[in-house]
């Protein structure tokens, strides 16, 4: 008997053509841990557009390029990145074949990674690299202007958000999972900051998406969100621990 992912990846293909499925929003509101855990349910991949940008940030800081928009957008063009897909649907990241999963996730490389955002050259050129890393397969993208931007026409768009607070709270659990201490006052002012960054870039700004569902997860499990996603999809839910 096939498995329910089998059957819910079957199903949302039998359109014709690959499926592709879009999670945007702000800093905070789960879109990774909701992205990967719709991905496995439709049996499909999993694409982490700020992991695109974490990484050019990343090696910009290295080759102290910053503040070099030239030198930024031809980085951006050459960017030896590969995105491997791991068990429970973790991406590991490398970057001229070293792994740099960890090292892009501090707050150091998240604001970086804001800034290279809204250089117009840079954006042009992820884009065209995260098409290519979609390869024109069934895919669940998410970052913060994959549905208006990155794939204007997917099959299904989703915009998340969340309560400020709850945000902060979210993402300074998740820093202290990673590095053991994070002050709430300055996750806050960073989420405050990159937020004011994104939404008011010229090129490729973060807004809710032409036709997408709006979900607010501020009271919401990540369980609670993907069944809801599913159910718009017209995949069969089921329930799952908090």
């Amino acid at each position: 008997m096939p498995s329910r992912t089998t059957r819910n990846s079957a199903r949302v293909r039998a359109a014709g053509g690959p499926v592709v499925v879009t999670i945007d929003g702000p800093g905070g509101v789960g879109k990774s841990t909701v992205a990967k855990l719709l991905a496995e349910r439709l049996g499909i991949m999993y694409l982490d557009t700020g992991a695109t940008y974490r990484a050019l940030a990343h090696a910009a800081l290295a080759q102290h390029a910053l503040a070099d928009a030239k030198k930024l957008a031809v980085l951006a063009r050459r960017l030896p990145l590969r995105l491997e897909p791991v068990d429970g649907g973790t991406l590991r990241v490398w970057l001229n074949g070293e792994d740099v999963t960890e090292p892009i996730r501090t707050e150091k490389v998240s604001e970086a990674a804001a800034i290279v955002a809204g250089n117009p050259e840079v954006r042009a050129a992820m884009v065209r690299l995260q098409r290519r890393l979609a390869n024109g397969q069934g895919v669940v993208v998410e970052g913060r202007d994959t549905g208006s931007v990155v794939f204007p026409k997917a099959t299904y768009k989703f915009f998340l958000d969340a309560d400020a607070e709850v945000r902060a709270h979210r993402r300074q659990r998740e820093l202290e999972k990673r590095y053991g201490r994070a002050s709430l006052t300055t996750v806050r002012e960073n989420l405050e900051v990159r937020d004011e960054l994104d939404r008011s870039r010229r090129v490729g700004p973060l807004v809710k998406p032409k036709g997408a569902v709006a979900i607010d997860t501020s009271h919401l499990t990540t369980h609670d969100v993907v069944n809801k996603m599913l159910r718009h999809i017209g995949a069969s839910p089921r329930r799952g621990p908090s």
